[in-house]
């Protein structure tokens, strides 16, 4: 049984993308519809596909991205992963 983190990679390669993160809701919606997940709502559903690039070998830390908070006054980094070279060939 896969991973959420292996279902993630499955979608970036099928889609060509290198980087995920959260401002990209479509790719972490599939990816966590692909692993059968359960939560229901959509930003935990995030939530949890980066959580699951966080811990797995199969990502990277790659930058942050700048953005301000819903308050828009404070500045806030969020993180931006990406796949490991050797992580296409695993599979």
């Amino acid at each position: 049984m896969k991973t959420l983190a292996e279902h993630l990679r499955d979608e970036m390669i099928e889609r060509g993308c290198e980087q995920v993160w959260s401002g990209d809701p479509d790719l972490c919606a599939d990816a966590y519809k692909r692993s059968g997940g359960t939560v229901f709502h959509p930003l935990n559903r995030i939530k949890s596909v980066i959580d699951a690039a966080r811990r797995s070998p199969l990502f990277e830390p790659d930058d942050f991205i700048r953005a301000h908070d819903s308050s828009g006054r404070r500045q806030i980094l969020i993180p931006v992963f990406r796949l490991r070279p050797n992580a296409k060939l695993t599979g």
